[in-house]
């Protein structure tokens, strides 16, 4: 399975918005590795900010897609088909060990940030990154399991641990796509009430449409057993804050540049009260995950999702930063 030379074109960000497609020519596969035709590289947020600064690898970490190819030491099949889980983990640390891939302390690289990732035809990722997706989960919905849903669910799981029983009323700052991710994995957990809260009217009413509740008062203290806080706006931040219920938990899942405060009021010194901030799932969590994927993956890959090529990849960014377009989906443009 460990082909020859084969010809790939991957894009390149060169900083301030600019993006450059290169053809390069790809050799065998290394060992313990596979080849993957991409069939979906999604865009994500954090990807705004290797568009802005430029990158020296191709980006694009939610990736699913097909073997191609296999290097010697990968037992995998040709025509598989999978997800990549972005971390290279060690497979050998004390977190690995115990199935925690996400808390290896010995990773350096994320796939799309370190080395190459998913906006090209083709591109080549360690085996133990690869993520079979069951036959009964297209590669569109499978795609979504990766930061949409996986990490909504880790970081929810996280919060639910910290309480007594299942929350009765829950809040969710920011209605990207994972924010709406987050709104349907609570729906699915049995949350009784999800309120939601975005200043883009658009993207609230996506999360109605989930099964959210518009939340009209973000003033008031002692509201909600747990809030998930992933704009990365100060203010949001200081809602969520805000509005917790005393020993309830705060989920920090948006990402900024700003430091992440917490109050120096009187009310906040003297309440209970859990700040959870996770990173990615771990590999344990797969199976759940693709169960929550059965229940509400189309529904949401059709609220999300914009099909766009590979060579539209620039225009589509433009829109994705102008919020015209919420999760545009690069599909692939190569040969099977």
């Amino acid at each position: 399975m460990n082909t020859a030379t084969i010809t790939n074109t991957g894009a390149r960000f060169l900083g301030e918005g600019r993006v450059e497609f290169r053809t390069t020519e790809m050799g065998p596969v290394a060992a313990g590795e596979v080849r993957l035709r991409v069939d979906v590289c999604a865009l994500c947020g954090s990807d705004k900010r290797l568009l802005a600064q430029g990158s020296s690898v191709v980006p694009g970490h939610e990736i699913a897609g097909t073997v191609a190819a296999a290097g010697a030491d990968a037992a995998v099949a040709p025509d598989t088909r999978g997800i990549v889980y972005i971390p290279v983990y060690c497979g050998a640390c004390p977190a690995c060990h115990s199935g925690l891939t996400n808390r290896c302390t010995r990773y350096t690289d994320l796939i799309g940030w370190q080395r190459d990732g998913g906006f090209a035809h083709y591109v080549d990722v360690p085996a133990r990154c690869l993520i079979e997706a069951p036959e009964d989960v297209p590669l569109d919905v499978a795609v979504l399991g990766l930061d949409t849903v996986g990490t909504a669910a880790h970081g929810l799981r996280l919060a639910l641990r910290t309480q007594q029983e299942t929350p009765r009323r829950l809040l969710v700052v920011g209605c990207g796509p994972l924010g709406l991710g987050v709104v349907a994995v609570a729906r699915a957990m049995g949350v009784e009430q999800v309120d939601a809260y975005d200043p883009h009217p658009g993207r609230l009413a996506l999360a109605v449409k989930l099964g959210a509740a518009e939340a009209r008062d973000l003033d008031s203290q002692n509201q909600y057993d747990v809030t998930v806080e992933v704009s990365g706006a100060q203010a949001g931040r200081a809602a969520a804050q805000r509005v917790i219920v005393p020993g309830g938990a705060v989920v920090v899942l948006g990402e900024s540049g700003e430091p992440y405060t917490m109050p120096a009021d009187p009310r906040w010194r003297r309440t209970d009260c859990f700040t959870v901030r996770s990173f990615y799932f771990p590999l344990t969590e797969v199976a759940e995950n693709w169960e929550l994927l059965r229940g509400f993956g189309a529904e949401l890959r059709d609220v999300l999702a914009e099909r766009l090529t590979l060579p539209e990849l620039e225009a589509a960014f433009d829109a994705f930063v102008a919020g015209d377009l919420l999760k545009p989906y690069i599909v692939s443009g190569a040969d099977s």
